[in-house]
């Protein structure tokens, strides 16, 4: 498989002698190419061998001239000629171009060929003029034909084109018209001066969507913006990215948690993320690190003190800087239709109907060992989601917030309690761990609730909390609650 390279780009530069009057023309023309795949093998011991190649961005520039000559009979007023040159880049990357135009160096005068001449014509000007204010014995650019500027320094090159995504065929081209102005007052002969056109290719742009990759660690927020958004109404499941581009289908797959190996149906939702569309299951072991994500998109290392239990426990405090999970099993290891739960489902009973109450976590494993009793308020800063992955956030952007009002029906800025259990948000009713004195589930089939990472108040912290009659974006609840997972892509 080719990987996608994000730091090469390649420079392609085409030199060209712009001569004024008759005479001989030297033509001096370079390109630099850098397109060359590089291979990398890897074998071990009788192992199969992985070859992968690696593309370089290219960039190269042809045009449509390489010499011109412009003959000028002098006038007591000026004479003025005009004459164009087409440059026309080529590139394979998909993060476009940039095309700049310039002298050769930092001295934009046309001498005379015959260096017993000390006359020029020279490209001194400010201001932009047209063929008529062109003072005389002057010569310049122009990307219209009409309004010319002096001739730009290499230092200080002009862009012609910045292009930010693939080009399109005229997106590709640029003319560039070089007109000059002489009267009876310069010696006759032939000037020349080099011109330059540089073509520099963007980084590569990763145009994967959901579809091309198989680990929750390989999302990007480019992979899950390249990936169509759905409108509300969408109910039907684009499974292969065969119908990326119509928002009548909501983009989904299923990606590995390479921490375990678990794997999670994922979708591109109206609110414009990409979600788990299944609760969390990660299993927390006592002193064994796991590899968490920060809100900003890297990885840290927290590490459990408890084992994530299966049965009632200890009680957990309130707030408290311990990780503590439960797993549910027997028969409420699974919920039909989000909110039925029964034993671990067979094949031939449509297993597809089935889903998994995943874990409960507290606050403090749910942060990633962030939520510390000492945070009173504002974001914890990582979670024990995958890497590219968080928490739901505060305000609207990627939270329970946003997500909620972007399926509100009628006036209300949430959905309807009961959409929350069906195709496409797919929440569970999977209950939560109550920390009284009982220690044990609470309101399995009949609630869901759901971890943010923001908190308002010192033991407290937000959460997302849904009924068969009743929709909360934002509650506000113990920390010491276990609570189920659903990550959103950074």
């Amino acid at each position: 498989m080719g990987k996608i390279l994000r730091k090469s780009c390649h420079v392609d530069s085409v030199m060209r002698k712009l001569g004024i009057f008759a005479g001989s023309f030297m033509i001096t023309a370079f390109a630099v190419y850098f397109y060359s795949p590089v291979f990398k093998t890897h074998a071990e011991d009788d192992g199969p061998v992985t070859v992968t190649t690696d593309v370089l961005p290219y960039a190269g520039v042809t045009l449509s001239t390489y010499d011109i000559t412009m003959n000028l009979t002098p006038t007591a007023e000026g004479n003025f000629e005009s004459d164009s040159v087409i440059a026309t880049a080529s590139t394979n990357s998909s993060g476009g171009f940039e095309m700049y135009f310039s002298s050769e160096d930092n001295y934009t005068d046309m001498k005379n060929t015959d260096l017993s001449i000390n006359d020029v014509i020279a490209s001194d000007f400010d201001s932009t003029v047209t063929s008529a204010t062109m003072a005389a014995n002057k010569w310049g650019y122009s990307t219209d034909g009409t309004n010319f500027s002096k001739i730009p320094t290499s230092a200080n090159h002009a862009i012609l084109k910045n292009i930010d995504h693939f080009p399109s065929t005229a997106e590709k081209t640029a003319t560039v018209y070089l007109g000059a102005k002489v009267d009876m007052s310069i010696a006759p002969g032939a000037y020349k001066k080099t011109v330059m056109f540089t073509v520099i290719a963007h980084e590569m742009q990763d145009m994967r969507t959901i579809f091309d990759i198989a680990k929750m660690q390989e999302m990007t927020p480019k992979i899950c913006s390249n990936t169509q958004k759905p409108n509300k109404s969408a109910t039907n499941f684009d499974w292969d990215g065969s119908k990326n581009g119509n928002e009548s289908y909501v983009p989904r797959t299923v990606l590995e948690d390479e921490r375990d190996g678990t794997r999670y149906l994922i979708s591109k939702l109206a609110d414009g993320n990409c979600w788990m569309s299944q609760n969390l299951s990660l299993i927390l072991y006592a002193n064994e690190p796991v590899i968490t994500s920060t809100n900003t998109g890297g990885t840290s290392t927290f590490t459990p003190t408890n084992t994530t239990q299966t049965g009632s426990g200890t009680r957990w405090p309130n707030s408290e800087n311990i990780a503590r999970s439960y797993e549910q099993t027997g028969n409420y290891a699974y919920y039909r239709g989000g909110r039925t739960q029964n034993a671990s489902p067979t094949e031939n009973s449509n297993a597809y109907l089935w889903e998994s109450a995943g874990v409960s976590y507290n606050w403090y494993a749910a942060t990633g060992g962030t939520g510390i009793t000492t945070l009173t308020t504002g974001e914890a800063s990582a979670s024990i989601c995958p890497k590219g992955w968080r928490l739901p956030a505060s305000g609207n952007t990627k939270s329970f917030t946003g997500l909620l009002a972007a399926y509100a029906s009628g006036s209300s800025n949430t959905p309807a309690a009961a959409s929350m259990i069906t195709a496409p948000l797919n929440f569970t009713r999977a209950g939560y761990y109550r920390n009284n004195s009982t220690q044990s589930p609470s309101s399995r089939g009949t609630s869901g609730r759901y971890w943010t990472s923001y908190t308002t108040q010192a033991s407290n912290a937000s959460y997302m909390s849904f009924s068969s009659t009743a929709v909360n974006s934002v509650q506000s609840g113990y920390r010491g609650l276990g609570h189920n997972i659903r990550c959103v892509a950074i």
